[in-house]
């Protein structure tokens, strides 16, 4: 499930819904975002409080922080065992205030594979991170093009998806700096959501994490055609 206070997350929520094949989507919600930035008291609506006791995994793109330590806080009280990914958090000191729930706090939802989530705690996110995370993929060439992109893991946010469409025709020389640099083409989020960081540095982090999985990608190819 993911839990938004204004204007993200609701794409990341389209992806898992259209993508997801061996996770079940438990819905996207909005709550409101308090105009005052400091709040006496934030109130959950019943309805999101009883999905966190079903739900194996949230999400929270919540802004506001008095939202996203409430929205952790209660999440935590009805269900131990929920995985807790906040993709929008401002700042170190807030970060070690939702760790008190267990909650991760990724730079960018693009870097999250099984080396930083704790998948034997949380056995769910295993399952998550067979479709969804840091990118995986599977380029095709043939005669110096790339004949298809197979997506084995996609962003969140869809970025890698974008991806693979556009890069089915390119010369292959080069391909993982060309192919990764149609992420700039993508409406990334990626340094909008902490209010602390050099947006840029967010957006070549997961460029570079696309090129990876590109050249990655292609490796595997190379090898499996030796054998």
């Amino acid at each position: 499930m993911i839990v938004s206070d204004g204007a993200y997350g609701e794409r990341a929520g389209n992806i898992l819904k259209e993508h997801a094949k061996i996770n079940e989507f438990t819905g996207f919600f909005r709550i409101p975002k308090p105009s005052n930035f400091f709040v006496d008291e934030i109130e959950l609506p019943k309805e999101i409080v009883e999905k966190f006791k079903e739900a194996d995994i949230l999400i929270t793109y919540t802004t506001h922080p008095d939202n996203t330590y409430e929205v952790c806080r209660r999440c935590r009280e009805e269900n131990p065992n929920i995985a807790i990914i906040v993709a929008a958090w401002r700042g170190n000191g807030q970060k070690k205030e939702l760790q008190k729930f267990d909650a991760i706090c990724p730079h960018i939802m693009c870097e999250i594979d099984e080396d930083n989530l704790n998948i034997e705690k949380y056995p769910k996110l295993k399952e998550f991170l067979k479709e969804f995370g840091k990118p995986k993929v599977k380029v095709y060439v043939e005669g110096g093009k790339v004949r298809d992109v197979e997506v084995l893991r996609t962003s969140i946010c869809g970025s890698t998806i974008f991806m693979a469409e556009n890069m089915v025709g390119m010369d292959v020389d080069d391909i993982g700096r060309k192919g990764s640099m149609l992420i700039q083409r993508y409406p990334c989020v990626a340094g909008k959501i902490h209010l602390f960081s050099d947006e840029e540095c967010k957006k070549i982090k997961a460029l570079t994490l696309h090129k990876e999985a590109i050249e990655n990608g292609l490796m595997e190819i190379k090898y499996l055609r030796k054998k």
